[in-house]
């Protein structure tokens, strides 16, 4: 404990934040970031919604001065029939699930000297799910534990949702927090005594 404060909360509380400078510049993008667990509790119906629906294209920005995707900003779902689903993961484990405000018609501006673009399936994972139904969207966790250096009993832990697994009756693709930006994975989330996903 810091205080009163339990140690996973000061470090949600010192990474607190949001994308601001680069929104207006993201074709259309209005990020809306919140903890994990709220966000999914708010969007649960619409993303129960998207079961059936086949994933129809997928885009990501790509960074052309490094050659490489850009992860920093959101992925993009366009569904047959249906929404197009943007997420994004930022910080220890805000995400944002944002509904039809990108146009990838429309260049990025980048907020630094790198030239964007949007690009279409760039990611393997994101390739292997086009034409692919979604069955059901999960949560993924994994156990935070944090150790005082001073005490090695000091021991903290806390369970943070930091993941989302859209499976497909051949697969899926895992969208995932990776150190904030967003990780992309094909394989099936791990589930074990430090995993764990949930059924949204």
């Amino acid at each position: 404990m810091i205080g009163a404060m339990p140690l996973i909360e000061v470090l949600r509380s010192s990474c607190r934040g949001t994308v601001s400078t680069m929104d207006p510049r993201v074709s259309g993008w209005l990020p809306a970031f919140l903890p994990a667990d709220e966000q999914l509790h708010r969007q649960a119906a619409r993303l129960r919604s998207l079961s059936g629906l086949r994933v129809a294209q997928t885009w990501t920005i790509w960074n052309l001065a490094f050659d490489e995707w850009f992860a920093d900003l959101p992925v993009v779902l366009r569904l047959e029939r249906g929404p197009q689903l943007e997420i994004s993961w930022a910080k220890l484990d805000d995400l944002s699930l944002t509904w039809d405000t990108i146009d990838v018609a429309v260049e990025p501006e980048p907020w630094f000297d790198w030239p964007l673009e949007w690009r279409r399936a760039a990611h393997p994972a994101l390739a292997a799910i086009e034409g692919e139904a979604l069955q059901r969207i999960s949560a993924t966790s994994f156990r935070f534990v944090t150790e005082n250096v001073a005490d090695a009993s000091d021991v903290q832990e806390a369970w943070l949702t930091t993941g989302l697994w859209l499976a497909t009756n051949r697969g899926g693709l895992h969208v995932f927090n990776a150190l904030d930006e967003n990780g992309l994975s094909a394989q099936t989330p791990p589930l074990d005594t430090d995993h764990v996903w949930r059924h949204i």
